[in-house]
């Protein structure tokens, strides 16, 4: 098998900016389900920002965004957290596939977070 064959197809989308303008039109091609949760989520952290007086809720949604969109630009890895958080939320899962799940979403979540330019913490 060549090298080629063996890597993952490219995203869908580059990584965009962290903005609001930019991952929202970011989700609006990756995730376009989840639109109206990203709007819903903009206007609690505004106002979470608010009655705070820090600007701690928009740099979270900024950063759960942005790891969100650096999920879905790749298809393949998308899906693969998909499967994983239904093993884990699953009663009936056994021991060793909820540990497996929860070994591929924090993979997932740690590459997702670099390439979005988020620290995890």
């Amino acid at each position: 098998m060549s090298a080629q064959h063996a890597e993952s197809p490219p995203p869908i989308i580059p990584q965009p900016p962290i903005t609001r303008d930019a991952l929202r039109e970011a989700v609006k091609q990756v995730a376009l389900a989840r639109l109206p949760e990203f709007d819903r989520d903009l206007g609690e952290a505004f106002d979470q920002a608010i009655q705070l007086s820090s600007i701690t809720p928009m740099r979270l949604f900024l950063e759960k965004w942005a790891t969100l969109v650096a999920i879905e630009r790749h298809p393949g890895q998308a899906r693969m957290m998909r499967e994983a958080e239904q093993t884990i939320a699953d009663p009936n899962a056994t021991e060793a596939a909820f540990r497996q799940a929860q070994a591929t979403v924090t993979r997932i979540l740690d590459t997702a977070s670099a390439a979005a330019g988020v620290a995890r913490r």
